[in-house]
């Protein structure tokens, strides 16, 4: 991979498993190592090491439970419970050129062709 990069590309890592299986199976030929190598790696997901475990206690749950967000708080979650991001953190300004509340907004043009 490059310096710059943190991921590598499928092709890159069948290359890396060449270069792991002969230093692997030194006594195998390449065709045999890369064979041993895929029946090591097959049928397994990554392990994550190193991360920090969820708690799920009664008072992290009620904390995190947006059902129970009340005031402005609630105004930044949908009712999934799913955060709405800068819509709810901030006032957004409409500037469609209606009034707020008004329900028949984008239908001008509809009723001025209609009439023609």
């Amino acid at each position: 991979r490059g310096k710059s990069s943190r991921t590598i590309t499928f092709e890159q890592f069948k290359e890396a498993l060449q270069e792991l299986s002969k230093k692997r199976f030194k006594d195998k030929s390449d065709e045999e190592a890369i064979q041993e190598m895929y029946k090591l790696i097959e049928g397994k997901a990554p392990i994550i090491s190193g991360v920090t475990k969820a708690i799920s206690s009664p008072t992290v749950s009620r904390l995190t439970d947006t059902s129970k967000f009340t005031g402005s708080h609630k105004e930044r979650f949908d009712p999934s419970g799913k955060g709405k991001g800068k819509a709810g953190r901030e006032d957004l300004v409409d500037a469609s050129g209606y009034v707020s509340g008004y329900k028949h907004a984008g239908t001008y043009d509809h009723k001025v062709q209609g009439s023609k």
